[in-house]
């Protein structure tokens, strides 16, 4: 049975349509001549394609080696797209050169566009430094000129504005169980210098079954969804205003509806320019709500309107010895006001020596009005299949890890092989 089932899996491979094989890369040059350079890239770099890409420079595993230090952070631009921000800071001989390039994706790109244009752009940016290493004898420079229709300046017939839409289902179960859920989201949003206006909707639909014996059977359903608004003006390099809008409901909050409107002005200390190395924010927005409730509250309310201000503060890092983001935020409603709620979240991933690391997470909200709680009797079912949203004064999240790793400075070989993504393997007894 098993050799019918990999001959299958074997003729399913060797049917794709082949491709033109990738032609090399030429050696790498010798570690005393190359760029000694450390790629500090999170989530947004394929590490593996661009060392195989780019051979004229020695990748190192430890930023404490390297003579370059490439910063990659990236942005959502108004169109959809990706700014790639690729910060080049000079160590050792280096020290003091510092520059900055850019890679913007377009919407839809796939990741092999982006990750060859993050490529070339690296490509770029790495010969003002190799210059001035024994590898610059063996650098040449090539021009491709554009296309004709690259040249001209194209007309946008939807004025700057995007939409995305989506759908997404998932299930599973078992003989004693089973849950589906069905969710769904459109988005429209607009940027210019000037302008962002985002507009958003959200929906979700989930059901499970419990079997608990086979005479008793508890079911479930969760449904949820949210309209949101935002519309923002810029007001200089550090300031900006906004009105913020919002329609919820939520079976598990015990809101039919609610809907928010305030106002919002924000304050940055850096400029906006510099937000993917560096932000501390200050934001406060006043505004008014109004609440229809599927159940009596625990305040004997159906509905009612009230209105309250939030105070938000951020601040966003990220620099050669890691990345930090910490914030908090605080609401108060104004009729009930000796019952404020806050939180405070932070998170770090720091390089403490070399090749050692530690990244920690954590959050913590004290939670003093729950206006929307059900006055209703909770149910033993409630409880258990969280049907229902429970009075509590605070919750708490958090995790912390450490890394370390030694060994060979230089890291230039890609060795694909058993790596898991190439074919399928069908094992049966």
């Amino acid at each position: 049975m098993l050799g019918p089932l990999f001959a299958l899996a074997t003729a399913a491979m060797l049917a794709q349509e082949p491709q033109a094989p990738t032609p090399p890369p030429g050696p790498t040059p010798s570690q005393g001549e190359a760029l000694r350079v450390f790629l500090d890239c999170q989530y947004e770099c394929d590490l593996n394609f661009l060392r195989t890409e780019i051979t004229f420079v020695n990748w190192v595993r430890d930023r404490f080696d390297a003579q370059l230090l490439v910063l990659v952070t990236s942005q959502q631009t108004g169109g959809r797209g990706t700014d790639y921000a690729m910060t080049f800071i000079g160590q050792r001989e280096f020290q003091g050169r510092d520059d900055t390039l850019h890679y913007v994706a377009p919407q839809g790109s796939t990741g092999d566009e982006v990750r060859r244009g993050m490529a070339r752009v690296l490509r770029l940016g790495f010969v003002g430094y190799s210059l001035r290493t024994p590898a610059a004898a063996h650098l040449d420079v090539r021009y491709t000129p554009p296309a004709i229709a690259e040249q001209r300046e194209r007309h946008d017939p939807w004025n700057r504005w995007v939409f995305r839409t989506s759908v997404n289902s998932n299930f599973n179960g078992e003989r004693s169980n089973g849950s589906t859920s069905l969710s769904g989201n459109f988005s429209a949003n607009r940027v210019t210098e000037a302008w962002k206006v985002n507009l958003s909707l959200y929906g979700n639909d989930s059901r499970s079954r419990y079997n608990y014996d086979d005479t008793t059977t508890y079911r479930s359903k969760r449904q949820s969804w949210e309209a949101e608004g935002l519309v923002v003006r810029s007001l200089g390099a550090h300031w900006s205003a906004g009105i913020q809008s919002a329609l919820s409901g939520s079976t598990s909050r015990n809101i039919s509806l609610r809907s928010r409107l305030a106002p919002a002005i924000e304050y940055d200390l850096f400029p906006y320019a510099q937000s993917t190395r560096r932000q501390l924010t200050f934001n406060y927005a006043v505004g008014i709500e109004r609440a229809s409730y599927r159940d009596t509250t625990i305040y004997g309310k159906v509905q009612e309107v009230f209105g309250y201000h939030e105070l938000g503060v951020g601040l966003g890092l990220r620099q050669p010895w890691g990345s930090a983001n910490f914030e908090v935020s605080g609401t108060q409603y104004w009729n009930d006001a000796s019952h404020p709620n806050a939180s405070i979240f932070g998170s770090a991933n720091i390089r403490i020596v070399r090749g050692l690391s530690a990244n920690f997470y954590g959050g913590y909200s004290f939670i003093r009005s729950q206006r929307f709680l059900s006055a209703a009797n909770t149910t033993q079912e409630d409880v258990l299949l969280q049907l229902r949203q429970l009075r509590t004064s605070y919750e708490y999240w958090g995790g912390f890890g450490l890394s370390y790793t030694f060994g060979s400075t230089y890291n230039n070989v890609v060795n694909p092989r058993f790596g898991g993504g190439g074919g399928m393997m069908i094992i049966m007894n």
